[in-house]
């Protein structure tokens, strides 16, 4: 994902490295259960084993110090969830420098803009991969409260292009952002005005075709109080 400030990111699911001398490697792990069970050596059998041996005692140990109480059904679920056997990494690169890893360091000195990039850039990223996981008939749809505050006009429109490039349908709410971007096709924008603490919201329309918003239509839309019923 490049933006218009030069700064661009990109998302890594990684394996996991072995915690203890019992544990193997994801990486490891993964090709030994791919493997025909029929043709795993008895070293190959003998370090699966040992590795979730090592992984039960773990979960006991932290279970102990912990003082929670998990039933083993429980703690073998989350033993054998392979997605505790990877890891997010997310990398950072601006014009003219080294790729690097987005540490907290980092992070906390990025400006308002970029952090909020930085934390959009690989969410949408992680909801694209869950869609793509999902029925094709699925909707496709993500809903932001407050969207984008902090960001500069330039990477709301990048944004917003992301939001198009990975076929994602959006429900946004801000009191200041309009949404009529030229990398985006089309929008249904809805103003909602409340006049001096009126009981009624007066919803005004629009349209977005891609190069001009249009005005629709105006309703009226609330509930009579009782005693004026």
């Amino acid at each position: 994902m490049n933006t218009s400030s030069g700064l661009s990111f990109n998302l890594v699911w990684k394996n996991k490295a072995a915690e203890t001398e019992e544990q193997i490697d994801t990486r490891e792990l993964v090709d030994i259960l791919k493997a025909d069970a029929q043709l795993l050596s008895e070293e190959q059998m003998d370090r699966l084993s040992a590795h979730f041996r090592s992984k039960i005692a773990q979960a006991r140990k932290q279970m102990d110090e912990t003082g929670i109480t998990q039933s083993f059904h429980a703690i073998m679920k989350e033993i054998l969830d392979y997605r505790q056997w990877f890891e997010f990494q997310l990398f950072y690169r601006k014009t003219g420098e080294l790729k690097k890893e987005l540490t907290n360091n980092a992070f906390d000195k990025f400006s308002g803009g970029e952090k909020a990039m930085a934390m959009y850039v690989p969410l949408f990223s992680s909801v694209y991969a869950r869609y793509e996981g999902a029925r094709k008939d699925s909707p496709r749809l993500i809903s932001l409260d407050e969207a984008f505050a902090g960001v500069d006009e330039n990477n709301i429109r990048d944004m917003f292009r992301l939001i198009e490039e990975l076929q994602l349908s959006f429900i946004i709410n801000s009191q200041i952002l309009w949404g009529d971007y030229d990398t985006l096709p089309a929008l249904s924008i809805c103003e909602l005005v409340r006049p001096n603490n009126a009981d009624f919201v007066t919803v005004i329309r629009y349209k977005w075709n891609g190069k001009t918003r249009e005005l629709l239509a105006t309703e009226r839309e609330g509930k009579v109080e009782a005693e004026q019923e």
